[in-house]
C-alpha cells in the first residue's frame, strides 16, 4: 500500500508543474503608429510582437481547454492584424 502512495504522490508532483508552466502570454501593449514611428520604434515592436507569438503557440500546445486556445488564437491574430497594419503604414509613408 506504501508503495502506490508514494507512487501517487510523485506523480502528482510532478504533474502540477507541468500544469503550473501552461500560462498565457501577455499580449504586448504599446503597438506605435506607422505613420510617425522609426524604423527602430518597428524593429523593437516586432521583436517584442515575434516573442508573444512564440510563447502563445507554446501556450495553444499546452493548452486543453478549445475554448480557451480559441480565445488565445483570437487575440494573436488581433495582435498580428494590429501590428500588420502599422507596418503597411510605416512602409507607405516611404
Amino acid at each position: 500500500m506504501k508503495k502506490y502512495v508514494s507512487i501517487a504522490v510523485l506523480w502528482a508532483a510532478f504533474a502540477v508543474p507541468a500544469l503550473a508552466d501552461c500560462a498565457r502570454p501577455t499580449a504586448p501593449g504599446d503597438i506605435p503608429d506607422g505613420k510617425s514611428a522609426t524604423m527602430d520604434d518597428m524593429m523593437a515592436t516586432k521583436k517584442t510582437v515575434d516573442a508573444y507569438k512564440r510563447d502563445m503557440e507554446e501556450y495553444l500546445s499546452c493548452e486543453k481547454s478549445t475554448a480557451k486556445q480559441d480565445a488565445a488564437q483570437a487575440e494573436l491574430v488581433k495582435i498580428a492584424d494590429r501590428f500588420n497594419a502599422q507596418v503597411r503604414a510605416f512602409k507607405a509613408k516611404g
